[in-house]
């Protein structure tokens, strides 16, 4: 057949068939492909049934197959992932927001705020509303790092964790300062799945002034890190609630609930006189700046309730600070200067405490029945050991009974009753440690704040192991003035006078009286508490508390200059050597008025150019 027939066909087809049906092309290639079976003697019959077989078989794999495939998966979705799925439809459905309220409040005895609860801004980023591409949302993500000053990673890795916690909506920086604020109020709306959200701020009243009693929160969790805010920290935190929020497909609301509703933080009252706190600092700084030195603490307790009246450190710091971000340049900046200090020298300072603690080895001269009150030793400037040593008293006293030896704070006469020296045997280091441990001292008073050192009493058993050297007399008579080893934290001295001002007995420090709703009715109140009474025989206490009374009275006591204040004192002051020489801790220890104390003050002052009592 020739190629003109073929295209005459060509053209009769093309006439009769409409364009949409048949076209050309196959029309053409189906005459070659007839053209060719005929050329080469090849059965088009056979050739077709082979194919309609094959085609059918393959057909029929391929349906099975996608019958298989398509079990599988239902299997795989509805019984092996379905949980997962449903969960996951859940979570789409159900947002649960947290819902606040406001930490407790701190009140001073006479109801001044001490803390308030202020607005700030946090950052929040609701993870619905993140890009759902991981190219998008790392982009976003390192806008915010930029903005926060932190690394991208670990903005990434906080997203990723509140996520696994089921909360959808999470703060990612807390109390931002206002330059970050400023920032992402006007970048807000390019920056989907964050926002920005108002909450609150801690704010301390004179932050300095009460800084070391009342700590601070942590910027993050808003848990107390320091002072009350952390010892009371279960008391003063809010619970906060729960709104669960339920969307449709497109994101609206349908409604909302309250699951859990949120819980005040309870307040408290202390004993605290915020009036006298703020007039002991400005005593205490002025008298520092006058001497040139920078470290003091100072307590005031009430004698009868074990109520703290005042607590100062010094230096301080403003507390305020850890409301904000802090880069590591600002903290290094904060911890290096030498004008704030985080360390609360009243609770944690252990001390040399000097004469102050002579009071304590009277009692145990006459508890242990060494010599009687009235027995006279003659101080003529100090003692000659048998060594050769000679143990000198800061001035000749004469002859000194026990009254006298407090009063004007006589080291010969305290050598002689802790040490012994000629026909008086004396205390020794052993009952020494005794009677001290009688007044708690060697551990924690129990203060209700962190981070209470318990000093420290040492004895010939411990040099031995410690220092792999033997108990001297001179280190007895050492510890017989509050020298030596002996360490002792300003809080246990005044614990311990607290006992000769109240008749004897041992209260444990407490500086919250009681906690209180938002109605300010009462939900807990701190009973005082005795760790101890009677463990001094009334008539020695009596002893003591004369001489410590002439210690202000008699025109040669230590403590003379407070016989002019207009209220009766007793009391006893102390100068510790220090490892630098010519520099003392000055101490005093008074409680007032004599006839019936209500307030017991301890003072120390580190490392004073001169032995003179400044603390007076």
């Amino acid at each position: 057949m020739s190629n003109s027939h073929l295209f005459k066909n060509f053209q009769k087809s093309k006439i009769k068939r409409p364009r949409d049906e048949i076209e050309p092309e196959d029309i053409i290639l189906d005459a070659i492909a007839q053209r060719k079976e005929v050329d080469l003697n090849l059965s088009s019959q056979k050739i077709e049934v082979h194919l309609t077989q094959k085609i059918f078989l393959t057909l029929g794999m391929i349906f099975l197959i996608g019958i298989s495939f398509l079990f599988f998966k239902s299997f795989q979705f509805q019984i092996v992932q379905g949980k997962s799925f449903l969960d996951q439809s859940c979570k789409n459905k159900f947002l649960l927001q947290e819902l606040k309220t406001q930490r407790g409040i701190i009140y001073d005895r006479n109801f001044q705020q001490l803390v308030f609860n202020s607005q700030s801004f946090d950052l929040i980023c609701n993870f619905q509303d993140l890009p759902k591409d991981d190219f998008s949302k790392q982009r976003i993500i390192k806008n915010i790092a930029g903005i926060l000053n932190e690394p991208s990673e670990e903005l990434t890795l906080k997203i990723e964790e509140n996520n696994k916690k089921g909360l959808r909506e999470f703060s990612i920086s807390k109390n931002l300062d206002i330059n970050k604020v400023i920032i992402l109020k006007i970048r807000i709306d390019e920056l989907n799945g964050f926002s920005l959200k108002q909450s609150k701020k801690r704010d301390y009243t004179q932050s300095s002034l009460f800084s070391h009693l009342l700590g601070y929160l942590s910027k993050d969790t808003q848990e107390g890190k320091a002072g009350l805010e952390k010892y009371y920290n279960k008391i003063l935190e809010e619970k906060p609630g729960l709104l669960q929020t339920e969307r449709d497909a497109q994101g609206r609301i349908i409604a909302q609930e309250i699951i859990k509703p949120p819980e005040s933080g309870r307040n408290l009252i202390l004993y605290l006189d915020s009036a006298l706190q703020q007039k002991i600092t400005e005593v205490l700084s002025a008298t520092l700046l006058e001497y040139g030195v920078k470290n003091a603490a100072a307590i005031a307790l009430d004698p009868k309730t074990g109520g703290v009246l005042a607590l100062v450190s010094l230096p301080s710091f403003d507390n305020n600070i850890f409301s904000k971000t802090l880069s590591e340049e600002e903290f290094r900046g904060i911890l290096e200067n030498p004008e704030i200090s985080f360390y609360n020298r009243a609770i944690s300072g252990n001390y040399l405490i000097g004469s102050t603690i002579k009071p304590l080895i009277a009692t145990a001269t006459l508890q242990e029945k060494i010599i009687e009150p009235d027995y006279k030793i003659n101080c003529q400037g100090g003692i000659l050991l048998k060594d050769g040593t000679f143990k000198k008293d800061w001035k000749v006293h004469g002859w000194t009974d026990m009254r006298k030896a407090i009063a004007e704070s006589c080291d010969v006469y305290f050598y002689t009753i802790g040490g012994g020296y000629g026909q008086i045997k004396g205390l020794g280091i052993e009952k020494i440690k005794k009677n001290l441990e009688l007044f708690n001292l060697g551990e924690k008073t129990g203060i209700d704040l962190p981070e209470e050192e318990s000093g420290f009493l040492p004895d010939s058993q411990w040099k031995e192991n410690k220092l792999k050297e033997l108990w001297y007399p001179g280190d007895t008579y050492n510890v017989s003035i509050g020298q030596g080893y002996l360490k002792v934290t300003p809080i246990q001295l005044t614990v311990a006078i607290g006992a000769f001002a109240n008749g004897g007995k041992l209260m444990r420090p407490q500086i919250a009286k009681a906690a209180v709703d938002e109605k300010n009715n009462l939900i807990q109140e701190f009973q005082s508490e005795t760790l101890k009474e009677n463990f001094i025989l009334p008539e020695n206490l009596q002893v003591v508390r004369e001489g410590m009374r002439q210690a202000v009275t008699s025109a040669q006591g230590t403590a003379y200059s407070l016989n002019f204040l207009p209220v009766s004192s007793a009391a006893k002051t102390g100068t510790a050597q220090t490892s630098r020489e010519g520099f003392y801790h000055n101490w005093i220890t008074v409680f007032a008025p004599y006839e019936n104390p209500q307030i017991v003050l301890t003072i120390v002052i580190e490392n004073v150019p001169t032995e003179t009592g400044i603390t007076n």
